[in-house]
């Protein structure tokens, strides 16, 4: 069962037991309010426990601060890849690009597009399917980081996600918790920026490089 945790931000005291909804519809109908109110929640991937919000600079600094990171792009979670194409017009869909998300979406391939900024946009079609429902209420697209401080390893369990949220101050806010459970032990997702035809891979991860290399055509 999926349930609704929370945490409010007093450095140095455990992650209460939260509230065990009636229904998983109930938790995730909390964690989409909890973000359409510019709440910062901690949610399951297809790989490890994510850190995310609505795609909005303050969220996006709230995100950056909890990881003790200078601010800077995160990934974007996306319901599909048409809910990319709506949130993100500037986006740029080359034909490698296509090739790849038709190949790995949804799955663990995080693809840097271009979008006419210096960075470009990370994007990712995600399988977990309680991240699916959740984007399904949350207008299809989340801003999403690893939930870890940087230089530490991503959190998977319960134990984890409760270490890692120990150390959140009070200038997150309350941080939500949409607690489904351990994950599988996994590596992060495998990070590939295409410009143009061009196709660099930034971080192998779940999708080995060769199989990458054998999406396009």
């Amino acid at each position: 069962m999926v349930k609704w945790r929370e945490w409010t931000g007093v450095p140095g005291e455990a992650v209460g037991p939260g509230r065990a909804l009636a229904t998983e519809d109930d938790a995730l109908d909390r964690a989409a309010a909890h973000l359409d109110a510019g709440g910062v929640l901690a949610h399951p991937t297809s790989t490890v426990y994510g850190l995310g919000g609505r795609p909005w600079p303050d969220v996006d600094a709230r995100i950056a601060a909890i990881k003790r990171r200078p601010p800077g792009p995160l990934i974007r979670l996306a319901a599909s890849r048409k809910a990319v194409r709506r949130a993100l017009p500037g986006a740029q869909w080359t034909e490698a690009a296509r090739q790849l998300a038709d190949a790995f979406w949804p799955g663990p391939l995080t693809l840097v597009l271009e979008d006419g900024s210096d960075t470009g946009v990370a994007v990712r079609v995600d399988p977990h399917p309680v991240v699916r429902r959740l984007l399904d209420r949350a207008g299809g697209l989340l801003t999403s980081t690893s939930l870890n401080e940087t230089g530490k390893p991503p959190a998977r369990t319960g134990p984890e996600v409760r270490a890692a949220l120990s150390g959140v101050g009070s200038v997150a806010g309350t941080v939500g918790w949409l607690d489904a459970g351990d994950l599988a032990d996994s590596t992060p997702s495998t990070l590939v920026r295409v410009t143009g035809e061009a196709v660099e891979l930034l971080r192998e991860g779940a999708v080995p490089a060769a199989e990458v290399t054998g999406a396009l055509r």
